[in-house]
């Protein structure tokens, strides 16, 4: 069976070897690590899911439903599609991001994640799998799936849902001829489906197929190797939107791009103002104050011979001998004291594409008030500029890694006793030795997480605080 194969015309249930071998077949070359999550995780062929799931409370496995990949998944790269979904489920951490989670919520999550995974693999090789689960003509169906004609030229919609349907369709699924185009958050689909149902009713177009099972906690938030491993088998996700390097360039090197700054709400830079705030101290605003400060200085004559009088030399030489000396003590005075800048770390990893214009016009004012200096940081960390900030100039690998963070906190910027992380927390999990060098030097690190993912497992294990911002979008 080849890479783009079809299963036998013959039903039997497959097997796990059979999964495995259609998936390692069908994975893009030195895209994903999928390998080693065949090798990491069970796969079991049960009907006690619909559809699939990713299972890893006591033992990482990868649940599949025979009929639905004997229905949906003939081709080998739409078992690709359906297992990449599961792990990116996994990946985004979807079960901690809300308290209760509803229909809404699910459709919300498997949209954003059915639209990145057709971003990137939208070949015709890997068309069909999506569109064949959900119409193009039903709400909230249409938002699971690319519009017909996709990408080349896609027909949006203008009569299905509630006022804004087809603005959020055109962000999940641009036109090839657009070259950048963030994704939707979370929170404006689900407005959306709340105003469908205010308007319609609960299930006007009866209920969308979804991937995955969600009626139940399938994802063990104590399984943090299993965790581990699925973000190291997708740090190296590209980005999706805005502008890339040039083609060929490796999957390690830096891209570069752009992001649009966009103006964030009044709610999220009043918060993050306050967070500013406690990274450095007392306010002291952009001007130069004069502060008391003990100052060691010439205050007169005495009689106590001193070998820093800067006369004796001259008496000597001038045959002068006196009985009083220059006296040096210290004193308190006011001096000029310069404003003290905040050290931020901001993620400009794949992951924080869709907060990143708002997040960027967030921190325009103080870099240009010097109140803080900026370092954006994927697995490198690289200086952030003013000019950089907003022009929107993105230099990221796509993967991110908290021990980069940690290195430059430690050696490259000794000298800082605080600084400001703002990230959506899939940085992976703190080393040890970061973490204990962090605490022997009192160095205290601020997080600030955006409301639209706000992920804290791992902060949690350095961060002297953790903040997360109201919605960062102008309303």
């Amino acid at each position: 069976m080849s890479g783009a194969g079809y299963l036998s015309s013959g039903y039997a249930d497959p097997t796990a070897a059979d999964v495995t071998r259609r998936l390692l077949q069908a994975m893009p070359a030195a895209t994903f690590e999928l390998e080693g999550f065949t090798r990491l995780a069970q796969i079991s062929i049960t009907r006690r899911i619909p559809t699939a799931a990713v299972e890893a409370k006591y033992r990482p496995q990868l649940l599949i439903n025979p009929d639905f990949i004997q229905t949906y998944c003939q081709r080998d790269e739409h078992l690709f599609l359906l297992v990449m979904h599961e792990l990116l489920h996994v990946l985004l951490a979807h079960t901690s991001m809300y308290t209760m989670l509803t229909k809404a919520h699910n459709i919300a999550f498997d949209a954003i994640i059915n639209a990145r995974l057709s971003r990137h693999f939208h070949e015709p090789i890997y068309r069909g799998f999506f569109e064949r689960l959900n119409a193009a003509d039903q709400f909230p169906h249409l938002l699971l799936r690319p519009p017909e004609g996709w990408p080349d030229n896609p027909t949006y919609p203008t009569d299905v849902g509630p006022l804004g349907t087809e603005r959020i369709l055109r962000q999940l699924y641009p036109s090839s001829k657009i070259t950048r185009q963030r994704l939707p958050f979370y929170s404006e689909i689900l407005d959306l489906i709340k105003q469908d149902q205010r308007e319609r009713g609960q299930n006007a177009d009866g209920e969308p197929m979804l991937l995955g099972d969600h009626e139940s906690d399938g994802y063990g938030e104590g399984d943090e190797t299993f965790a581990e491993a699925v973000e190291r088998m997708t740090e190296e996700w590209p980005m999706q939107t805005g502008k890339n390097a040039q083609a060929g360039q490796g999957t390690n090197g830096t891209r570069e791009w752009q992001v649009d700054p966009q103006k964030s709400s009044y709610q999220a830079r009043r918060v993050f103002a306050n967070v500013l705030r406690r990274s450095v101290g007392p306010e002291r605003g952009i001007q130069r104050r004069r502060e008391r400060a003990p100052i060691t200085d010439i205050i007169g004559n005495g009689v106590l011979p001193n070998a820093r009088d800067r006369m004796m030399p001259a008496r000597q030489q001038l045959g002068v001998h006196g009985v009083l000396w220059s006296q040096l003590n210290t004193y308190k005075a006011r001096i000029t004291h310069e404003s003290v800048r905040a050290h931020v770390y901001l993620d400009v990893s794949g992951s924080m594409r869709g907060i990143l214009p708002y997040l960027v016009h967030l921190l325009i004012p103080y870099v240009k008030q010097q109140r803080a200096a900026v370092f954006q940081f994927s697995t490198k960390v690289e200086p952030m500029s003013l000019p950089q900030l907003r022009q929107g100039n993105i230099q990221s690998t796509g993967g991110t890694s908290i021990q980069c963070v940690m290195h430059h906190l430690l050696n490259d910027a000794p000298r800082v006793k605080r600084a400001v992380l703002v990230t959506d927390g899939h940085i992976g999990r703190i080393a040890a030795a970061h973490q204990q060098q962090v605490a022997v030097k009192g160095i205290k690190i601020h997080a600030v997480l955006p409301a639209e993912s706000p992920y804290d497992r791992y902060i949690r294990d350095f961060a002297a605080t953790i903040t997360i911002l109201p919605p960062v979008a102008d309303d």
